[in-house]
């Protein structure tokens, strides 16, 4: 069931979620978003706005509506529902041949927080072949999400990270991946991959903290010099990955541990601004 909750947001109507209909978003194009709801309150969600107008201008689309308006859904959808905790799907449906015709649907979706016993040991990931044409803007891709799940249920996978032509690792399925050697971090170049959120604050908190990052090209072949390895994404934060394939890698690593309790602190400090913005 791809609507959850009681209620969804089609447009400006609320309406209810036994109405909502599936194959609205199965043809035309859409980009959207994912924000994680914790408290009541939608993560960075001023970032995924930006991204999602990103997106739209990437593929030459306007959004109708401006980011306030949607920003002001959203918080409609959150307080209708009553959630404290969940994920909503953003999504902008063009759906004409010249795509100036659009639906906005606002939706809470079936998600998956990783578990604590996750956060301790790690998860299994795999590689894939896949490329994204558009790397850089967000758009519903059915027909690449469904090859990735395939490879992910036949494999007992968590993850599956994507391989370019020439073997490159570029990121995951639905994550960011970053790699660890002697406490430097390194994760794929931006123009390369989806700018993750979670990527973004990451990138942030290791500026603030002089942590040292490089953004380069990874190669499969390098795999086994790396010390660790974790991946990020809304759902995920800061996730520790036990081993790629038949690479292993250590989960206790004192440089990810301390990005896991410092996007923890991250968390924590933006939900404290929104909640008591004069403290």
């Amino acid at each position: 069931m791809e609507c959850i909750q009681k209620y969804f947001i089609h447009n400006k109507t609320i309406k209810s979620c036994s109405s909502f209909n599936e194959s609205v978003i199965e043809t035309g194009l859409s980009v959207y978003e994912m924000i994680r709801v914790e408290k009541g309150i939608p993560l960075f969600i001023d970032d995924h706005l930006e991204r999602l107008y990103t997106s739209s201008a990437i593929l030459d689309l306007k959004i109708e509506e401006t980011k306030e308006e949607i920003k002001q859904f959203t918080q409609t959808l959150i307080q209708k529902n009553q959630v404290e905790t969940g994920k909503i799907k953003l999504v902008i449906h063009f759906n004409s041949e010249n795509n100036t015709e659009q639906d906005l649907l606002l939706y809470f979706t079936p998600y998956y927080f990783p578990s604590k016993k996750e956060y301790k040991n790690g998860v299994t990931a795999g590689l894939c072949k896949a490329v994204r044409i558009n790397p850089n803007a967000k758009v519903l891709n059915i027909q690449a999400r469904q090859k990735a799940n395939n490879v992910i249920v036949e494999k007992k996978l968590f993850e599956v990270l994507l391989l370019d032509v020439n073997d490159f690792i570029t990121e995951g399925s639905r994550s960011n991946v970053f790699f660890i050697k002697d406490n430097v971090i390194y994760t794929p170049p931006g123009k390369d991959v989806l700018q993750g959120i979670t990527r973004k604050n990451i990138l942030h908190i290791c500026e603030q903290q002089n942590l040292s990052l490089i953004q380069k090209n990874i190669h499969l072949s390098e795999l086994e010099n790396f010390d660790a390895v974790f991946l990020s994404g809304t759902s995920l934060k800061v996730l520790p990955v036990k081993n790629i394939e038949t690479h292993f890698f250590g989960t206790k690593n004192k440089t990810l541990q301390q990005l896991m309790d410092l996007y923890h602190v991250l968390i924590k400090q933006y939900i404290k601004n929104i909640t008591n913005p004069a403290s």
